[in-house]
């Protein structure tokens, strides 16, 4: 006979879910509900109730907007069920949606006459209702005069101006972007982007931009208003706030349309819900799907967007906004996967002209900054990584190389060939392994070897350049590299500084190669310091260009490998202050190489573990084993960091932080936390503004770079009071990325400090409270409690017995569960007698939870509860000794059933013989007498006990 494991059956799911909900374990009981609704013998009304259910547990974790959807799918299969209407008028409420909140309530109290517990609530949503008609009534008139001044004859600039920036502030909140739209503004508007003022147009621009905003229905009727190829060649005007300004409503339409904001927050709750439960049962997420009419709209500004990446007429702040446009949504994860279109059509065709422009060129129409290069990298990289599937990289491969094909066919033009070349150090950039393989094409490395042998400038700069990027990746360039060497130190002798800083950065790539291994030299002894030397005077050239201060800190982000080279540039005040002093700089370019160099003074970089036995093999095998160099030991270190500090080095830190680039931010993050390893600097960073750049640095990015970001967070929070640290808004912000330390993947420092940071934050106040609990923040917290890790085990239970101050994690303990229990046990357990902290904690928490009685309840089910507390309660500890006390206090107060049972015990003679010793209430002892004399007042007032005289 085959046996079938049991399934649990409807019933049994539901009956499960209410047990979680009722000691409040919300998330268990959304996952038992929806599992329950999955069965297929649960009815059309039980899936009501369901419904129902889940929509409390929703509130509860405040998800309002999950909770409403519930609540109405209970209205349609259960109509005018009182618990379901009150739900949802709840969620309205919290929702801002007063009118539909203050529907429902009212259709309640129709099924309901006798319902006493909705007519507060009326009240309550009728006084709301009618300040939001004045304050209707009141923006109606605001958006009338802004009108006027706005849109009408009159012709004084100033009011005009003032009056759209009004109109911006208005447009933020919903109730006044409707009244906007309803009034024609976008017709207005279509009309002020014809105007001479620039501060009109960007302000006009702003304003659509906020009318649009996650809002679908309006964003369609801009672009039905305003069109594409409208909106895309007020992009190209040579003028880059206007061009942002586009940028940013191109960018909202596209957002709002593909509502992509509600796809995104829809994956994030399946991730979390994967994390918390497994992958079991879950799959993945559906990829974001849109109505043909939707997607049409998406599609045509898509098109139109790279139509205009190579359009001559474009500016080049223009041609930035349209690269970072399709930066932006052209990948799956963060965009609105694009990268499938561009092979459909000819973008990477386009992308690979604009790359290879030279503006140097006497034809060139073309209109470039120093960022478009670097952004078609960027782009032809992100479109490339879309792709899985060989067949699809095939298909960019050969696209690729068919322009390439036609640029090195025709030799009768040298430019074409110079263009060909530029392009190549794009995708070698980008895309290296594309880059190679067309540096691998026959003739390819001859044309680019004869152009570094001309005689022209221009021929040899843009021969170096491609040189430098093919030596980026040791494995990959040893066929050139043999070749490469005698050319760049020709170059490194030539006199014009551009092509000489250039072949520079050549020679430190190849220096470079041994790493940060001391043992291994590429050059010769002491060639490494002469090129470090070399860059740091291009650093410090007095004529401070740019470029070659660009070019200079990327040969560094070689060199300063060597510990030597990391000394004399720490050394060298000049040259440091003009390497901070480039996050001043618009090139975006400069910002890798310029925190790949504080990365390395910092010797934040990626270190691999040595494992004893491994070395020992290794030696016996004979291997090369890296040697730290001595210069690269952590006093060395220390001093380094003093230095890089001194000068400034966190204020540019916290002006890269503003990159898109996730490579980039993870370099950031990793010499934050660098810094913040030393107390005494983390005040210094909060003081300018690195606690705040490190959350968005926390919150996106790679896996790492978030880590080490939320570890940099978590010191931070540690020393520092939180309110000084995060104020305001911050405080809440900062939650998230800490959680993310909480983790059993995550080493044990990092858990700790996350627990520290968090129990630090929790002390707060009840609205960080809430956000640790809607983070999901309670399960990994007390995850740890059960570890066998003693300061883990501690932090965790510090951290709850803040926690608990909130109601909602009291409910949890006062639920059928041996929480309690547990926290007795700890206080009971000799083998945790050293662990006073620990103690401390426990009692603490139960020194909360004992003013209610059911928490009482629960301790004396414990075996030996009143030999733990007395035994603890005569202790010399005064810490510990008044948190016993309070406890029994608590118990006393919470009733006579519960008193009578104490006086039972051996603690009211432990009272007594305490009321004796303690004697008259001191400062030390104040608290202590306080709880001694309400315990023994209020057994008197229960006449269990009788006074002496």
């Amino acid at each position: 006979m085959v046996l079938i494991d049991e399934v649990p059956d409807f019933v049994t799911l539901k009956e499960e879910g209410n047990k979680y909900f009722t000691s409040g374990q919300y998330d268990a009981a959304i996952s038992t509900y929806t599992k329950a609704l999955e069965e297929s013998d649960a009815k059309p009304q039980d899936k009501g109730v369901l419904y129902k259910n889940r929509a409390a547990c929703y509130l509860k974790l405040e998800k309002y907007e999950e909770a409403c959807a519930d609540a109405t799918q209970a209205l349609e299969i259960i109509p005018n069920d009182p618990k379901a209407l009150f739900r949802r008028c709840q969620c309205y409420e919290n929702l801002g949606k007063i009118e539909d909140a203050y529907k429902d309530a009212k259709q309640l109290l129709y099924v309901e006459p006798k319902n006493k517990a909705i007519q507060p609530v009326l009240r309550k949503l009728n006084a709301l209702l009618q300040d939001k008609l004045k304050e209707q009534n009141s923006t109606d008139n605001k958006v009338t005069q802004m009108f006027k001044l706005a849109f009408g004859e009159g012709d004084d600039k100033e009011k005009r101006e003032q009056a759209i920036n009004n109109l911006i502030v208005l447009a933020r909140e919903e109730a006044g972007a409707g009244r906007i739209m309803q009034s024609g503004a976008v017709t207005n508007l279509n009309k002020l982007l014809d105007s001479t003022n620039p501060v009109i147009v960007v302000g006009s621009l702003r304003l659509l931009a906020c009318l649009a905003k996650e809002n679908r229905k309006r964003a369609c009727a801009i672009q039905d208003e305003i069109s594409t190829n409208r909106l895309f060649s007020l992009m190209g005007i040579d003028n880059s706030d206007i061009s942002s300004a586009v940028g940013h409503l191109v960018s909202t339409l596209i957002t709002a349309i593909t509502e992509l904001e509600k796809f995104k927050a829809s994956r994030q709750r399946h991730e979390d819900l994967v994390k918390k439960e497994g992958p079991q049962g879950k799959g993945r997420h559906p990829p974001l799907t849109l109505e043909e009419e939707y997607a049409n709209r998406s599609d045509a500004l898509m098109h139109c967007a790279i139509k205009n990446i190579n359009n001559g007429k474009f500016s080049a702040c223009g041609r930035d906004s349209v690269l970072e446009l399709l930066i932006k949504f052209v990948t799956r994860q963060d965009g609105i996967d694009w990268g499938i279109k561009f092979l459909e059509t000819d973008g990477i065709t386009r992308i690979l002209e604009v790359a290879g422009t030279i503006p140097a060129l006497s034809y060139t129409v073309m209109k470039i900054s120093e960022n478009t290069r670097m952004n078609c990298s960027v782009l032809l990289s992100k479109i490339y990584d879309e792709f899985i599937s060989d067949k699809r990289r095939d298909q960019y491969r050969e696209q690729v190389s068919q322009y390439f094909s036609d640029q090195f066919g025709d030799t009768r033009h040298i430019d074409y060939q110079m263009e060909a070349i530029t392009a190549i150090s794009a995708l070698l950039q980008g895309p290296y392994d594309i880059g190679n393989t067309i540096l691998g094409t026959q003739g390819v490395l001859e044309i680019m070897l004869a152009l570094a042998n001309s005689p022209d400038p221009l021929h040899q700069k843009i021969s170096v350049e491609a040189l430098v990027h093919a030596t980026s990746k040791k494995d990959k360039c040893s066929g050139i590299v043999k070749q490469a060497v005698p050319i760049l130190k020709k170059l490194y002798q030539s006199e014009n500084d551009n092509i000489k800083v250039r072949a520079l950065v050549g020679l430190c790539k190849l220096g470079s190669f041994g790493g940060t291994d001391a043992s291994a030299k590429s050059l010769a002894e002491g060639s490494t310091q002469a090129l470090a030397k070399a860059c740091r005077k291009f650093l410090n050239n007095p004529m401070k260009d740019v470029d070659l201060r660009k070019w200079a800190c990327e040969g560094l982000a070689f060199l300063t490998l060597d510990a030597d080279v990391k000394q004399d540039l720490v050394e060298d005040t000049a040259a440091l202050q003009s390497l901070i002093d480039l996050a001043k700089v618009s090139d975006k370019s400069v910002l890798y190489p310029a925190a790949t160099v504080f990365v390395n003074l910092t010797n934040s970089y990626e270190k691999k573990e040595i494992i004893p036995e491994l070395l020992e093999l290794a030696k016996y095998a004979k291997h090369h084993i890296p040697e730290e160099h001595a210069k690269d030991k952590p006093e060395f270190v220390k001093e380094r960091i003093a230095k890089l500090v001194k000068a400034g080095m966190v204020n540019a830190l916290v002006a890269f932080s503003k990159t898109d680039s996730h490579s980039s931010r993870e370099l950031l993050s990793r010499v934050f936390l660098a810094v913040v390893e030393e107390t005494e600097y983390r005040g210094l960073v909060v003081q300018q503004g690195g606690a705040k750049a490190l959350i968005p640095l926390a919150n996106e990015g790679t896996d790492v770079g978030k880590t080490c970001a939320a570890q940099a967070l978590a010191k931070i929070a540690i020393v520092m009071n939180p309110e000084v640290a995060f104020p305001g808004q911050r405080c809440l912000e900062v939650v998230r990325p800490i959680l993310q330390l909480v983790h059993v993947e995550k080493t044990a420092l990092q858990n700790f400090e996350a627990l520290l940071a968090l129990t630090n934050l929790a002390s707060l106040n009840d609205s960080v409270r809430r956000r640790i609990l809607k983070e999901g923040g309670f399960p990994s917290i007390e995850f740890y409690i059960y570890e066998d890790h003693e300061l883990l085990r501690r932090a965790s239970a510090e951290c709850l017995c803040n926690l608990v101050m909130s109601e909602e994690v009291a409910k949890m303990y006062m639920g059928e569960n041996d929480k309690v229990k547990l926290l007795v046990l700890y206080c009971a357990s000799d083998e945790l007698q050293e662990d006073v902290a620990l103690i401390q904690a426990c009692l603490g928490t139960l020194a909360i939870l004992s003013s209610r009685k059911v928490i009482c309840e629960k301790i004396m089910k414990v075996k030996d509860w009143s030999d733990v507390l007395g035994g603890i309660a005569a202790q010399d500890n005064l810490e510990l000794k008044h948190r016993a006390l309070h406890i029994i206090m608590n118990m006393i107060e919470s009733g006579k059933d519960i008193a009578e049972k104490v006086v039972q015990t051996k603690l009211l003679e432990v009272l007594l013989v305490l009321e004796q010793t303690v004697g008259s209430p001191t400062k030390e002892n104040e608290k202590i007498h306080h709880c001694i004399r309400t315990s023994l007042d209020r057994l008197i007032e229960y006449k269990l006990i009788q006074p002496t005289q």
